[in-house]
């Protein structure tokens, strides 16, 4: 059985280039971001690799094969342990939908994106085509419906809106506004960065800027968009360290994947909030729901805004 040896050899040293890559934070590049992104599902196949190294009786493979299964659980924890925070305050629901640009059925997308009936709506990849979309949606408000052909994210609202800015972020405009919930101003930033494994260096140069927007900002905050990015990259974690908070991660859900739609193993679509100047953003649901046309599923909050 030494090929079997083998081969447990070489699925280990792979898990391991992977792991040590995680821990340095090599991210750019197609199979580099790709690698990270895949990451627990990666690390996942410690387990059986433990179990063939201990039918085998190889003990040096076996350890190695326990440290990746031991491994695998601390990466995981953080997203599968739910907070108990609780879900008290006025309710602000928010959605993020990728349409896709080149969606096919635009009017059918607007149409699921409104049944989930939230207060605010980002669509990361709007173009002129995507427009019907937004008639469907029938929301009142917006922000940076895009000119001619160009791909950045729309923002709409059943709510009114103050302070809208549409700022160039990452090659893209950004729509940036402040929305009332209940007599508290919630920042809403919305999000579609760059992909990594294209633009590297811009997709963490705008996760490095969104960073630095949301620490400036003192009052509660609410960010939806495609991020192309979940906690396995190190950038998109620089900004749950700074205090945002993930809502999948919030309910449990942190493993919940949202592309490709047909058979999703990538977690892109994010709805991320943080507290601020004396106001609480809990999250009290999250779920993903099927946008028709597009490649990736939509997510849908449920928030609750509260004072002190």
């Amino acid at each position: 059985m030494r090929w079997a040896a083998r081969a447990g050899w070489a699925v280990a040293a792979v898990l391991g280039a992977a792991l040590l890559a995680r821990l340095l934070g090599v991210e750019r590049g197609a199979v580099p971001a790709l690698t990270m992104a895949l990451l627990p599902l990666l690390l996942a196949l410690s387990y059986p690799l433990l179990l063939g190294a201990v039918l085998l009786r190889r003990r040096r493979l076996s350890a190695v094969a326990l440290a990746l299964a031991v491994a695998h659980g601390l990466l995981v924890a953080p997203a599968t342990a739910r907070s108990d925070r609780p879900c008290e305050g006025v309710p602000l629901r928010v959605a993020v939908a990728n349409l896709l640009y080149s969606n096919p059925t635009p009017a059918e997308a607007g149409t699921a994106v409104a049944a989930q009936e939230a207060d605010v709506v980002v669509l990361p990849e709007l173009t002129r085509a995507g427009l019907p979309a937004v008639a469907a949606v029938g929301a009142p408000h917006s922000a940076a419906v895009p000119p001619r052909n160009q791909r950045s994210p729309g923002l709409l609202s059943r709510l009114p809106l103050r302070d809208v800015a549409v700022p160039v972020v990452g090659g893209r405009d950004w729509p940036r506004v402040t929305v009332d919930a209940g007599g508290v101003p919630v920042r809403v930033l919305a999000v579609h960065t760059l992909p990594p494994n294209t633009h590297g260096r811009q997709w963490q140069q705008s996760l490095r800027d969104l960073d630095d927007e949301v620490a400036a900002l003192d009052g509660p905050v609410v960010v939806v968009g495609d991020f192309n990015a979940d906690r396995a990259h190190a950038s998109f974690r620089a900004l749950l360290d700074d205090g945002v908070r993930d809502a999948h991660a919030e309910r449990g859900r942190g493993l919940a994947t949202t592309w490709p739609a047909g058979f999703p193993v990538l977690h892109l679509d994010h709805v991320l909030v943080r507290d601020g100047g004396g106001a609480r953003v809990a999250v009290c649901d999250v779920r993903e729901f099927a946008v028709p046309g597009s490649d990736h599923l939509g997510v849908v909050a449920d928030l609750a805004v509260a004072r002190g």
